[in-house]
């Protein structure tokens, strides 16, 4: 079961607890141009209820429903009320259509979570959204 399906700036993790620390967290991106890149973003989804190990993948896709990014992995449960938080690193996402951009979680080949961020192009100079 996923609990949560987040996308941040940063995340920030005490060494000692483990806990962590989500930073930025954003829903819209504003661009002056078209294509671009995004430098960096987080996708943090927090797992449990799960027994053994288990394929996941995060899966972006654009407006047109092209897959841009597929990241691939798998996560161990030792115990079912564990809490298992998936964080990985995007870099240099790019980012060509204007519009709704979905992120999914996947465990094997089902979806688990959806989240979705806007891409709007914005007039040079004014701020971010």
């Amino acid at each position: 079961m996923c609990v949560a399906l987040v996308i941040c700036d940063d995340v920030l993790e005490d060494r000692r607890t483990g806990n962590k620390s989500l930073i930025g967290l954003f829903n819209n991106i504003a661009t002056v141009n078209l294509p671009a890149v995004h430098p960096r973003m987080f996708l943090v989804a927090s797992l449990t209820s799960g027994r053994g190990a288990w394929p996941f993948s995060f899966r972006v896709a654009a407006p047109s429903g092209r897959e841009i990014l597929r990241m691939q992995d798998t996560v161990e449960f030792t115990n079912p009320l564990a809490v298992h938080d998936l964080v990985v690193e995007v870099r240099s996402l790019p980012i060509e259509e204007e519009g709704v951009y979905f992120v999914d979680l996947l465990v094997g080949e089902t979806p688990m979570a959806n989240r979705r961020f806007t891409v709007q192009i914005a007039p040079e100079g004014a701020p971010p959204a």
